[in-house]
């Protein structure tokens, strides 16, 4: 696909975020490394209050996450209780059609918290353990 033109930027970038995701979850399926200890957790939580704080309990060990709202909301994330409802800082905010991606992790005990502006919205945790 190409882009053709500056209002077309952030369907663009919904599309390829979208895109990498699905690919890495597809190489991770047929990857050797899907063993008996290996999971891929997908966690959705349905914030149906606008800026309420919500949270999400990661598995022990977790290597990796990509956390998005389904259809490309803002959201703010952050690691302590308190921040994001009233976002009060620090946390991080997820710009529109974008997805918060890390690898190389080795997380115990860690509970992500997030908010989103608008109320009725879906976040998704895809998580690597």
């Amino acid at each position: 696909m190409k882009k053709t033109g500056a209002w077309y930027s952030d369907i663009w970038n919904y599309f390829a975020n979208n895109q990498k995701l699905i690919q890495e979850l597809i190489q991770i399926l047929h990857s050797n490394q899907i063993s008996g200890a290996t999971r891929l957790p997908i966690y959705t939580i349905k914030m149906a209050e606008a800026d309420k704080e919500y949270s999400q309990k990661l598995p022990e060990h977790t290597k990796g996450l990509t956390i998005q709202i389904s259809d490309g909301t803002a959201f703010r994330l952050a690691t302590e209780p308190g921040r994001v409802a009233k976002a009060k800082r620090p946390y991080w905010t997820i710009a529109i059609n974008t997805a918060y991606d890390e690898t190389d992790l080795d997380l115990t005990n860690t509970i992500l918290y997030f908010a989103s502006s608008t109320a009725n919205k879906t976040i998704e945790i895809f998580v690597k353990v």
